[in-house]
């Protein structure tokens, strides 16, 4: 996908240009293959979503549903979920069976520039934005995570990096979240293992007593008192 309008499949054997797909009006920024189906999905800062066949060249769907430029498109595993994310604070969740309406729209106060699908969690993808303010600046990046079943994010890192957030991917047993920023940081988010403590529980201890302290469970100390 280019700033050029088109998008190329390239021939690795012969390293050479094998087809171009053609018909977005401004530049593409985002392209991802179908898991399974031979379909390919763009999103442009035309602010629009196009599904193509790539052996025929043909588009088989535009999708005018973002208000702004499409920052992001990523199939789910289960081949029937498109997600898509835009510069109009929207992340948009299309069914391939009937791909001109959305199924849902998860609605952010900020400007989304990259999503992820978790890799074992179905119904679970993370999000990278950045406020904007009244002249119109970026001034960090924030990551939220969110489930299909609810249009409010499950939990923020705010402030995860000082710029926008161009690119995240988990990794392959969802574990790990990669995240790269313009900030000139990558950055690797992971969730606590058993034993290990969340900032909130021990937030009052330093780090050193927060590693070798005992594991704290208030449900089970709110039981016994």
């Amino acid at each position: 996908a280019s700033d050029d309008h088109q998008l190329k499949i390239w021939d690795f054997r012969r390293l050479k240009e094998d087809m171009q797909l053609s018909g977005h009006n401004w530049d593409v920024r985002t392209v991802d293959w179908h898991p399974h189906l031979g379909m390919i999905a763009s999103g442009s800062r035309d602010k629009t979503i196009r599904v193509w066949d790539p052996r025929s060249t043909k588009c088989l769907a535009t999708i005018k549903n973002h208000g702004d430029m499409v920052t992001q498109v990523q199939w789910n595993q289960n081949g029937r979920w498109l997600l898509s994310s835009g510069r109009d604070c929207c992340i948009k969740l299309f069914d391939v069976r009937k791909l001109n309406e959305e199924v849902t729209t998860f609605v952010t106060k900020r400007q989304v520039h990259s999503i992820a699908w978790h890799p074992v969690h179905e119904t679970m993808f993370a999000s990278g934005g950045s406020l904007v303010d009244k002249n119109k600046m970026q001034s960090e990046g924030s990551i939220e995570f969110w489930v299909t079943d609810s249009t409010r994010p499950k939990a923020c890192v705010e402030g995860a990096h000082e710029s926008q957030i161009w690119s995240m991917d988990w990794h392959p047993t969802g574990h790990i979240l990669a995240t790269s920023s313009n900030d000139k940081t990558t950055k690797l988010w992971c969730r606590p293992r058993p034993g290990e403590h969340l900032p909130t529980e021990l937030g009052g201890l330093d780090v050193d007593e927060r590693i070798f302290s005992d594991p704290v469970n208030h449900d089970a100390a709110e039981q016994m008192a």
